[in-house]
């Protein structure tokens, strides 16, 4: 950044802190309103909660800052976890027969269109979805009912996996490309089968899973990732489901793999020739003297967060990992992540990490863990934040709508509020500077 430019965001962010400094709400009063701990939130959540009262900034968390004039110079959409739910209308399928159950009704295509209602009124140039598209759990057809196939073999379980990964991951990408909208999407645990992929209570899914884990990419990539025809891409295990793209000319995002089969198991941990692919990507863009570098991947890195309803995976080696350096030592302004269904903002190494997303079907009457999204407008040297939340408006919790596995199914019905409510503003500069935050985008600090 020149020192004219630099000079000019740094006058912007003392106007704008003078402009709310008269808003004057005390932490306390944060965070009753914002991130206070309600009955449904899991203790762990609580922890974390508790322990970021000491440096949360005190200004109410739908108070939003004096935005800027006129339009953005690039505008993103982030939503992890978007839907982590098999949410699709099986009846089209060949197998299908009326009585069948199906995996789709009324009520979900009803909140679904309000989501991306949302999503498109916000017009961003793109959406990013940091992994978890669908449940994944397609190791057992637990009623037999044979929508995707028999399954009387191994050999036929496995084939019956893949139908369903192609079906569903493609009826996933059509509802982004009926609205014209495009996605850009990081691979997810759920779309690989969800953990555990070792041990577990049940052998056989769990070694189905594993063995099935090309399988899973192989389907994620040609339906989701091919059609964006991105071409800067690493060489080795990593080729279809990492990438690079100018998004904008003064943008880059970096989407990485965080999941790769070692031995037995299946880790979140780069694999070497990704990481070196990502250190020349990033190095580049250094050299070239890009503003913005936005990097997504579906785990956090810096430990811990908030959590909610989540297995609560994260990066192997967090801060100290290779992965983190990487980013660190280029640069990188932004890591965007989902797994963990609610929001929390840490900071380190001069990086932003934002954990934020939730899935369709999550059904806290308060909101926890369900979709949420993070708008990105980036001004120049400044990117403006801000975090929308999809409360439910009504949830029956008499019946569970089905799903090819028992464990996972969601409730019959669930509708959202539209529209969705803020609940945290962040504005950052390109020299890696926090100007603002409030609400649940408040960064994280622990004494």
């Amino acid at each position: 950044m020149n020192t004219s430019a630099m000079e000019t965001t740094h006058r912007a962010a003392r106007t704008l802190l003078t402009a709310v400094a008269g808003v004057g709400v005390g932490v306390a009063s944060l965070l009753a309103a914002a991130v206070t701990v309600g009955a449904d939130a899991s203790p762990y959540e609580s922890t974390v909660r508790a322990a970021s009262t000491s440096s949360a900034t005190s200004v109410g968390a739908t108070e939003a800052p004096a935005r800027p004039e006129g339009p953005a110079d690039y505008t993103f959409l982030s939503s992890p976890d978007f839907m982590n739910s098999d949410l699709a209308d099986v009846s089209k399928l060949r197998t299908w027969h009326r009585g069948m159950p199906n995996s789709w009704n009324s009520s979900y295509a009803t909140t679904i269109d309000t989501i991306l209602d949302g999503f498109e009124s916000e017009r961003p140039d793109d959406v990013f979805v940091a992994g978890d598209l669908v449940d994944g759990h397609w190791a057992s057809d637990d009623d037999r009912t044979g929508i995707f196939g028999p399954t009387r073999t191994y050999a036929e379980r496995k084939a019956a996996l893949k139908r369903a990964a192609d079906f569903y991951f493609s009826e996933w990408r059509k509802r982004f490309d009926r609205r014209d909208l495009p996605v850009y999407a990081a691979v997810g645990d759920h779309d690989i089968g969800d953990n555990p992929w070792r041990g577990g209570d049940d052998l056989a899914k769990t070694s189905l899973k594993r063995n099935s884990f090309n399988v899973f990419k192989r389907s994620f990539y040609k339906h989701v990732l091919a059609p964006n025809r991105v071409a800067e891409r690493p060489h080795g295990a990593a080729h279809d489901t990492a990438y690079a793209k100018y998004v904008s000319p003064e943008v880059l995002l970096v989407t990485v793999d965080v999941f790769q089969r070692t031995g037995g198991n299946v880790i979140a941990k780069l694999d070497r020739n990704q990481l070196k692919w990502l250190n020349r990507t990033l190095a580049a863009a250094e050299r070239r003297g890009t503003d913005w570098i936005v990097v997504q991947g579906h785990t956090p890195v810096i430990r811990p967060v908030r959590t909610y309803g989540s297995s609560a995976l994260y990066y192997k080696g967090g801060a100290t990992s290779p992965f983190w350096r990487t980013m660190a030592r280029h640069h990188v302004d932004l890591y965007l992540n989902g797994e963990v269904h609610t929001v929390s903002v840490r900071r380190a190494d001069g990086i932003t990490q934002v954990s934020h997303g939730g899935t369709v079907q999550m059904a806290s009457t308060k909101g926890e863990g369900s979709t949420n999204y993070l708008l990105g407008e980036v001004f120049g040297d400044t990117m403006w934040l801000r975090d929308n939340r999809f409360a439910p408006r009504a949830v029956d919790f008499s019946r569970e709508l089905w799903q090819y596995e028992r464990g996972h199914r969601p409730v019959i019905r669930k509708v959202v509020r539209d529209p969705a409510q803020p609940i945290g503003h962040l504005v950052l500069t390109s020299d890696n500077q926090l100007v603002h935050s409030d609400g649940m985008l408040t960064p994280l600090t622990f004494s």
